[in-house]
């Protein structure tokens, strides 16, 4: 459980772990809408801890118009999909 939490084995990662290099390698995005079901609070303490950690993540805030539901994360993915793809 504790790896499937970003903000908790993240917070405690050393600054010259190997992983932060590997992850820098990648193209990461990290997205919530401001709307009903989503929780940008605790996005906000990771984009943090990513920020804290020199680790480069896109983490991008939606409008409170876009709720956690299906018709957001189809718009989403067109999105970024480019730029996850390069």
């Amino acid at each position: 459980v504790y790896r499937n939490s970003p903000v908790h084995y993240l917070a405690g990662m050393p600054m010259d772990h190997p992983y932060i290099e590997l992850y820098n390698q990648k193209r990461a995005v990290i997205c919530v809408g401001q709307g009903a079901w989503e929780m940008p609070d605790s996005t906000r303490q990771l984009d943090g801890i990513l920020r804290s950690k020199n680790i480069q993540a896109w983490v991008d805030y939606w409008g409170y118009d876009c709720c956690h539901d299906w018709p957001w994360w189809y718009q989403q993915v067109i999105y970024y999909m480019p730029y996850l793809l390069g």
